[in-house]
């Protein structure tokens, strides 16, 4: 009983010494207004008519406000984790764990027990593959820690003597369920002595006498020519502390967050993905409304930005800009109507000030004439 409650302590103390990891302590200043009660000292001076009377001192108080600072050691949980009902702080996994995982760090997860690490080849995501401890037989695939199920093209045999459960048997749907014949795998035929499998009949028919003798004679030459090679695959027999040996890989024990929508499959032409998983227009694009109705995101252009972006003669398809062509034509007939106009603006100030030089000069040769009649005797 003592050995019981010994383990049970060491298991309590490191499972607290875990937890109190995931705390942070950090140094709070609080700043608080307080009434203070102090003394002051008035002088009270006599009356200048009573001259014998002395000064007077009175001591009194009163109440005033100080600010008076403090500091506190306040625990808390550490980034990445969040304080659940229990007072505990547990991990956060913004995006989530595959199933069959559970959050072991901050957008980490980890395979529960009886799982495994695994990647998915086609998108190269992470999945808990389970884990059977006897392999399973040929034609069945591991869907459960340590259970065993028949895979498609397969059927569950009966047990046999004691057995549980029986082996996987492959299912032939050719040949008439291969007749005259054995079937080695799902839709594969082996014929039986004295048939040969034809293929335009997808069948096993029967041989004559001469295509016996032939059939041996092939069956020979395959003999000689066939040679035994063995390849060894490479066996891992060590893995480092973050990984864990399966089947003679090294299979991560701790996996990023699920990568999914856009982190695993991306996005498309001017886009962007955010940490949530999801696609948005970057700076300068906007959603096109054609996408809204299809479902899939499409982003051109602004406005504002294509009439700016009279640079860029073409986008980043190599495509030309729509706007490029009308604008730098509206741009170069306004430029040209302004050179119009500037050239008759010229002239005509020019006409003005000739015919206001004509105007001044005949007012002074008619101011100096009227001079002159008058001091005539």
């Amino acid at each position: 009983m003592k050995y019981i409650w010994a383990l049970i302590l060491v298991l309590g103390s490191v499972a607290a010494n875990d937890q109190r990891g995931n705390y942070c302590e950090r140094n709070e200043t609080i700043r608080a207004t307080v009434p203070v009660t102090k003394q002051r000292v008035i002088v009270k001076q006599p009356s200048k008519w009573k001259i014998w009377k002395k000064t007077e001192k009175i001591t009194e108080d009163y109440v005033s406000e100080e600010e008076q600072v403090t500091h506190r050691l306040v625990r808390e949980c550490c980034p990445g984790y969040l304080e659940v009902e229990s007072g505990l702080c547990e991990p956060i996994c913004t995006r989530g764990c595959p199933a069959h995982a559970s959050c072991a760090a901050p957008d980490r997860c980890e395979c529960i027990s009886g799982y495994v690490s695994a990647r998915n080849h086609q998108d190269g995501s992470h999945y808990c593959e389970p884990i059977c401890q006897t392999p399973c037989p040929t034609g069945a695939q591991c869907v459960a820690p340590n259970t065993c199920a028949c895979g498609d093209g397969y059927t569950q045999l009966q047990p046999t003597d004691d057995g549980v459960s029986g082996g996987c048997a492959p299912v032939c749907r050719v040949g008439d369920g291969c007749a005259n014949g054995k079937c080695i795998d799902v839709d594969r035929c082996s014929c039986n002595s004295g048939y040969r499998w034809d293929k335009a009949e997808e069948r096993c028919t029967e041989l004559s006498a001469e295509s016996i003798s032939e059939e041996l004679d092939t069956t020979e030459e395959n003999t000689e020519v066939l040679s035994t090679s063995s390849t060894a695959a490479f066996t891992a027999t060590h893995c480092p502390d973050d990984f864990v040996l399966f089947r003679g890989e090294c299979r991560e024990k701790q996996f990023a967050s699920n990568e999914v929508g856009c982190l695993k499959s991306g996005c498309g032409p001017h886009q962007t993905c955010l940490d949530s998983g999801v696609c948005q227009c970057s700076d300068g694009y906007v959603p096109e409304e054609s996408g809204d109705a299809t479902g899939v995101l499409s982003c051109r252009r602004t406005l504002l930005d294509q009439i700016l972006g009279l640079n860029e003669a073409t986008d980043d398809e190599d495509e030309l800009n729509p706007w490029t062509i009308p604008i730098i034509g509206v741009a170069s007939g306004f430029l040209f109507v302004l050179l119009i106009v500037g050239l008759l603006g010229g002239r005509r100030y020019r006409q003005e000030r000739a015919a206001l030089a004509n105007k001044e000069m005949e007012c002074q040769y008619s101011q100096k004439t009227v001079d002159v009649d008058e001091w005539v005797p």
